[in-house]
């Protein structure tokens, strides 16, 4: 995958999710029929008449131990099979771990896509390698022959489905939307994806971690500056990003990505 997918992850689904609270009834756009996640029996799926991240009181997640993040995911020699066996798992993960606290679960949508118009809600001009559209519960990831699955991309829009789900975000229903609040929850994204990658796919978090350090290093293009300054602002610092993956990763609990309750000099 090109670093500038790497890094620029979650910028348009962030920005959806933004537009979408603004405007409740401006409808989805329509998308290209692709092959969604085979769904499981014991799981129902997300429809937008059943917005079960507006019903839960998810106030607390402090007593949950690390969740499970086993997998296997013996073949990934195809990138669509790879990432369709990880999403089965992301789903039994969250699954287990919001049951804890009381929350029922509803699998996504998961759309593997190829161009920007085949996602199932509106998407920006710029590159994105991932975008999650909240009110229709999708998780769209982009994919490329040739890459290597984008397996940190798919883990953090799931993280974001986990986070309305379970209300784990319920803060932004008391507060006017704002660039805080926007860091806030890509930086625990990052960090839940961590959490759930930690065991079966450790290189990907290295190499993670290696390309947010590089562009941490690098100064954008001219025609960039502003794109990326809105995704720093949005998203926080490389440097923040990166400590949230390396602490999700090293504790393995939902409540070591609580952004929320943390000092604004760590989400900055």
């Amino acid at each position: 995958m090109p670093t500038v997918l790497l890094v620029l992850v979650i910028v348009a689904g962030a920005v959806y999710i933004i537009t979408n609270l603004e405007k409740p009834d401006e409808p989805t756009r329509a998308a290209a029929a692709v092959p969604v996640t085979p769904t499981a029996s014991a799981t129902p799926t997300a429809t937008p008449t059943q917005p079960a991240w507006l019903r839960v009181s998810h106030k607390s997640y402090r007593g949950l131990g690390p969740v499970d993040a086993r997998c296997d995911l013996s073949d990934t020699s195809n990138t669509e099979q790879g990432l369709r066996a990880l999403a089965l798992c992301l789903d039994r993960m969250w699954t287990e771990t919001l049951a804890k606290v009381g929350v029922t679960y509803v699998k996504p949508e998961v759309r593997l896509i190829r161009t920007p118009e085949e996602a199932a809600c509106a998407s920006l001009a710029f590159e994105w390698g991932g975008l999650y559209c909240y009110g229709t519960n999708v998780v769209n990831v982009m994919i490329a022959d040739g890459e290597p699955p984008p397996w940190f991309v798919l883990a953090h829009e799931y993280a974001h489905h986990a986070q309305f789900v379970g209300a784990i975000t319920d803060r932004w229903m008391t507060r006017p939307l704002d660039d805080d609040i926007m860091r806030r929850s890509e930086l625990q994204a990052s960090c839940l994806a961590a959490v759930t990658l930690r065991t079966v796919l450790p290189d990907e978090l290295a190499l993670q971690r290696r390309a947010f350090t590089a562009y941490a290093g690098m100064k954008p293009e001219p025609s960039k500056a502003e794109e990326m300054a809105t995704y720093l602002r949005t998203h926080g610092s490389w440097a923040h990003t990166i400590a949230w993956v390396k602490r999700g990763e090293r504790k393995g609990t939902v409540a070591s990505c609580d952004t929320w309750g943390a000092p604004a000099r760590q989400v900055s």
